[in-house]
């Protein structure tokens, strides 16, 4: 049986290039990947050239074998997913905060602290009842023995005053 040479193996590698990235990008749904794919494809068969059908059956052999890497890849892809999206590593952002934006946080937090502490006695209390405590106008009326339309009122002053002072310091 007549085999094919590397001569052989690198037209019909070089013509079907193209067709064959596009092939495996269809099935693995990645342009790097297919690109490496088909990197893997021309080296699996320069490896064996010795043992290549011959040219005339060349064709079917190349593309059957990138096609088969990308099963594979697909394969290997689904059984360890973790090991995936190495290309990916680029586009993704640290999500810990900076010192400087630690530091900004915390000046904010106390800054809002402080303008809670400036709140009216009154307005302090309904506003930490119903904010922090998760309490309503009805639970807060009865505790601070007012109605909940002075709960209201008294919550009105909180939050106009914080939000003057969210306004004040942008």
């Amino acid at each position: 049986m007549e085999t094919a040479y590397s001569p052989d193996l690198l037209s019909v590698f070089l013509n079907l290039r193209k067709r064959l990235h596009l092939s495996i990008a269809k099935l693995v749904r990645s342009s790097a990947t297919a690109e490496d794919l088909v990197q893997d494809t021309f080296l699996r068969l320069w490896e064996r050239r010795a043992n290549l059908p011959p040219a005339a059956m060349l064709h079917g052999y190349v593309v059957r074998t990138g096609r088969n890497l990308a099963i594979d890849f697909k394969r290997r892809e689904r059984i360890a997913p973790f090991v995936d999206g190495v290309e990916m590593l680029d586009f993704m952002a640290d999500t810990a905060p900076t010192p400087e934006h630690s530091a900004i946080a915390a000046q904010n937090l106390q800054n809002l602290s402080n303008a809670i502490a400036d709140l009216p006695p009154r307005a302090r209390e309904v506003f930490l009842m119903a904010r922090v405590e998760g309490m309503t106008y009805v639970e807060i009326g009865e505790r601070l023995g007012i109605s909940p339309k002075t709960v209201f009122s008294h919550m009105v002053v909180a939050l106009e005053r914080l939000q003057t002072f969210r306004q004040a310091d942008l």
